[in-house]
């Protein structure tokens, strides 16, 4: 095989989880443009359907989605059996449930109680259920989205001339649902790994322009190639962890955030 052929998604199925948070539609429509079928999942048909007339405005055409609430063995099991049903295989699954976050540390426990069962207990029953499907394929890349606070803590000079962001990153689950990813991949791709199955991490950077003007500006003095990502560094890294092009690679995080986590 030619090796750029092994970057190519050519007759591969992917489901992507929650699409509307961060990185969620750029990976769409890299995973597509790479030739994967794109489908897409989460809680809210409306807002699953929003996300596939945005996506087909950008000339990404998305193959169907399905709804599904996570954090329950019920809906784990309803979308494994509908994914049976409506995908020739699931040979790609991309689970961006860690971009659903609480706002600063004022919570209750039913709040932060909600919260762990959407995102960890979320992720696990996905795995589980989506991961065996997989297994019983023989084959199968699993991707979870992260960012660059699974790796480094943020870092509260960014926000000097940006206060009003300091809720939202310095949550009081922001790290640990981040983090918490980077190490069940690593568990995942334990048990999957005998399956022919893989699972890796990426812990992206902020993307251009979603972030205010000061903490940007900060990221990008800290961090070694000087800019954000862009909608390409985002599609790119997902292309290559979904492809045969990393076949050989398991268990691992993969920073894409210029350098920042490096220093």
């Amino acid at each position: 095989m030619n090796i750029l052929e092994k970057f190519s998604l050519s007759g591969k199925s992917a489901l992507i989880t929650n699409p509307e948070y961060p990185y969620g539609v750029e990976i769409a429509q890299g995973l597509q443009a790479a030739g994967a079928s794109v489908w897409l999942a989460g809680a809210d048909p409306d807002i699953l359907h929003q996300i596939s007339n945005r996506l087909l405005e950008k000339g990404c055409q998305i193959s169907g989605y399905f709804p599904y609430k996570q954090g329950t063995e019920t809906a784990a099991l309803a979308l494994s059996d509908a994914i049976k049903k409506e995908l020739p295989s699931l040979d790609i699954l991309v689970d961006n449930s860690s971009g659903h976050t609480l706002h600063g540390w004022d919570h209750t426990f039913d709040e932060i109680f909600d919260q762990m069962q959407f995102t960890q207990l979320g992720l696990m029953l996905t795995v589980k259920h989506l991961g065996a499907l997989m297994a019983d394929q023989g084959h199968g890349s699993v991707i979870f989205v992260s960012d660059y606070a699974a790796l480094a803590g943020c870092d509260p000079q960014n926000y000097n001339n940006c206060p009003q962001d300091r809720d939202t990153d310095f949550s009081i689950d922001y790290g640990f649902v981040k983090g918490s990813y980077v190490n069940y991949a690593r568990q995942a791709a334990g048990y999957l790994g005998a399956h022919n199955c893989r699972c890796n991490c990426i812990a992206y950077g902020p993307l251009t322009g979603t972030r205010n003007a000061g903490f940007e500006e900060a990221f990008i003095r800290h961090s070694h190639l000087k800019r954000l990502a862009g909608k390409e560094d985002v599609a790119a890294a997902a292309v290559f962890l979904a492809s045969d092009a990393s076949a050989y690679i398991t268990g691992i995080t993969l920073p894409v955030d210029g350098g920042y986590t490096a220093k």
